[in-house]
């Protein structure tokens, strides 16, 4: 899973799928959040300081800090 891009890659404004959560800590919260595969993912802004990056999803938005957001891998929007 090293080469595979993941949510802190992206940019402001661009979007992609989750593909796989990598398994950890965070997989359940991120599930119960709706963060799941085959969900559309547009990173709205990342924080000043690179603490969080902000995601939306359908019609809400939320935080992930940097280390949750480096598990969490994407697959581009063909």
């Amino acid at each position: 899973m090293k080469n595979k891009r993941t949510l802190s890659s992206l940019k402001p404004g661009e979007s992609a799928y989750v593909e796989v959560l990598d398994e950890c800590s965070f997989t359940c919260k991120f599930m119960n959040l709706g963060i799941l595969p085959k969900t559309r993912v547009t990173l709205v802004r990342k924080s000043p300081f690179g603490g969080a990056y902000y995601i939306k999803l359908g019609n809400y938005q939320l935080a992930v800090r940097t280390e949750e957001a480096e598990t969490i891998y994407l697959e581009d929007i063909s």
